[in-house]
């Protein structure tokens, strides 16, 4: 009889059960126009690209891509998306039964992967004070001691409460660490405060992640990067799979990169809307918004559960959290003017009616 992992029967296929016209719920760039950029890929891409595995190196994407950021390309890891990037890092970082730390609230995929692995997973909840998260280095450092732990993983600006740390702070957590240090940067175009990518060459234990799934718009795309000092971007890229990313999507990556222009325009749009809604969102009755600095807002009221339901019939998918530290709150993505406009008539709708029970 054929044995399966214990430890993984609770897990469910992490499926989309149903697509909607107003998708709030990834995170995505709805705001940016990618309509030329295929028909300029497509003059790069040769028929050799579909027929033969090619440079496995991915040297065209990774030079453009380290040219973008004033990095080495020896400091940069390819891979599909974000999430491959993560598994591959646990891959060559971890053993099974090492410990690994994250936050309480983060970024769900962090314990999925880590325990795929075998790791022991531990978090450190956020100190929520006056109704707002916040980290204190110093604290994560001493029970991340205290607990043995081998590699400490969190997203800045943190998903979902779409807060952001201070630099200094994570520097300062990187600096008294033993272990790796990762910081998952996929929303840090949308904030205000400093990337840690310009201290890849001051620490051998942090690896910063980036991707071209929020501000760029390409969530399709699938690509991810790992930055580093030389020395981990060698150990992780022995552990990444070879031609493990279609070279389509590498010369599609390539053609994107050289639009600066375009995606800091869509980042500086998407950021006014965003404070628009939360403007809108202060005004509401007994309901409390946390201060956003990613490309979605976080926010709760007596009757989200409503807020959330309202929307379902509008055919919109946004999160509504059951439990948890983010019990009764709502994580919803920056989507087109027009779709903010129908949410601020939903919301204003629901409170009207809780207003008047």
């Amino acid at each position: 009889m054929v044995q399966f992992r214990k430890d993984l029967e609770d897990f469910e296929t992490y499926k989309i059960e149903k697509i909607v016209s107003h998708n709030l719920g990834d995170n995505e760039n709805r705001l940016i126009d990618w309509s030329g950029l295929l028909e300029e890929a497509v003059q790069e891409i040769a028929l050799s690209d579909l027929l033969y595995y090619g440079d496995n190196q991915y040297r065209e994407l990774l030079e453009a891509y380290a040219a973008y950021f004033g990095v080495k390309p020896s400091q940069v890891v390819q891979g599909v998306g974000s999430d491959q990037m993560i598994h591959t890092i646990l891959t060559t970082f971890l053993q099974a039964g090492d410990a690994i730390l994250t936050l309480e609230p983060d970024f769900f995929m962090y314990r999925v992967f880590s325990q795929v692995h075998g790791a022991t997973i531990l978090s450190y909840p956020l100190d929520w004070q006056e109704g707002q998260p916040s980290l204190s280095a110093d604290q994560v450092l001493a029970f991340a001691q205290e607990k043995k732990v081998k590699l400490i993983i969190l997203s800045n600006p943190n998903n979902p409460t779409s807060i952001a740390f201070e630099a200094r702070d994570l520097e300062k957590m990187v600096a008294g660490f033993e272990g790796i240090v990762v910081v998952d940067e996929a929303y840090i175009d949308f904030a205000d405060v400093e990337s840690l990518l310009g201290k890849i060459d001051h620490y051998e234990n942090l690896i910063v992640l980036r991707t071209l799934s929020k501000a760029f718009g390409l969530a399709g795309l699938r690509l991810g990067f790992a930055l580093s000092c030389e020395r981990l971007a060698v150990e992780i890229d022995k552990v990444l799979a070879p031609y493990s990313m279609p070279n389509i999507t590498a010369k599609i990556g390539v053609q994107a990169l050289k639009y600066r222009e375009k995606v800091e325009q869509s980042v500086a749009a998407i950021k006014d809307i965003r404070q628009d809604f939360m403007d809108f969102l202060q005004q509401q009755p007994q309901l409390t918004v946390l201060p956003s600095q990613a490309n979605f807002i976080a926010f709760t009221a007596p009757y989200t559960q409503e807020i959330f339901e309202a929307g379902l019939e509008q055919d919109f998918n946004f999160k509504y959290y059951t439990d948890g530290s983010m019990k009764g709150y709502i994580r919803m993505g920056i989507g087109r003017p027009d779709e903010m406009q129908l949410m601020k008539e939903i919301v204003s709708s629901v409170s009207r009616q809780q207003q008047s029970k």
